[in-house]
């Protein structure tokens, strides 16, 4: 007697499989709207068919449902009920102060989960120098530029680039690629390089840092130059506030 299948596998490869992935994948944005509508209209259509009773003896089961049948609920959604307000979802308000650390912390949490009950003690943090506190909390004039493009003010004062030994692509039967995800196979790593450039070569990443001049002037004026290069950063008020941020890391460098 066969096995008995467990499951549907949804990635098993047959004729019909690949000719249903590529008709998907050929379809327009039009196309997908319109079997987006049709669906929600057949659904609708179903919700009018069921009577009062059948869609409250639904709903009153799905509210009582126990903690084991979460398992593939997902397959069984119904749009009308309100999952969000089952008691096993609502995990509360962070209005629990841990008695240690003054942490704030969900009902459910462990008690010792942020301190180890007054095991660990952090030191507070201190108020950054101006003018970063002044571009966090938006009391700096740069500051609304400056939150609308953090991450790139970021990447300006990394030191080393992220590399990884394989990177995995995805591709369209079309031969389109795309990236779904990042993903990567084999050891990450950070490569952080010399120093110094190479005779003739730019300054990346932790090489910036090591950039001089003729004065101190002068140095700083080519790491922000470099920096805004690198990251196309290009407008007065951006270079202004990566000035000032270099020149807060050179003179609060603790390794120095």
């Amino acid at each position: 007697m066969p096995t008995k299948c467990k499951g549907a596998n949804l990635n098993y490869n047959t004729s019909k499989s690949r000719s249903l992935r590529n008709r998907k994948s050929e379809r327009t944005e039009e196309q997908i709207q319109q079997q987006n509508t049709d669906a929600r209209v057949r659904m609708a259509q179903l919700r009018q068919e069921e009577s009062e009773d059948i869609r409250a003896e639904r709903n009153e089961v799905h509210r009582a449902f126990p903690s084991d049948s979460f398992l593939r609920l997902a397959f069984q959604y119904e749009p009308d009920i309100e999952y969000y307000a089952h008691s096993k979802v609502v995990i509360g308000a962070m209005d629990k102060e841990c008695p240690h650390c003054h942490a704030l912390k969900f009902k459910n949490e462990p008690a010792g989960m942020c301190c180890a009950s007054g095991k660990v003690q952090l030191p507070e943090i201190e108020t950054p120098s101006k003018p970063l506190n002044g571009l966090l909390i938006g009391t700096d004039p740069d500051s609304n530029v400056f939150l609308k493009s953090i991450r790139t003010f970021n990447s300006c004062f990394q030191m080393t680039s992220f590399g990884a030994s394989e990177i995995v692509r995805n591709t369209n039967t079309n031969g389109q690629q795309y990236n779904s995800t990042f993903k990567i196979r084999g050891q990450v790593y950070h490569k952080m390089g010399s120093l110094l450039p190479m005779p003739n070569g730019l300054h990346p990443f932790l090489q910036i840092y090591f950039m001089g001049g003729e004065d101190s002037g002068s140095a700083l004026a080519n790491r922000v130059n470099v920096r805004c290069d690198y990251n196309n950063l290009d407008s007065f008020y951006a270079r202004r506030t990566v000035s000032e941020l270099d020149a807060i890391l050179n003179e609060h460098n603790e390794l120095k």
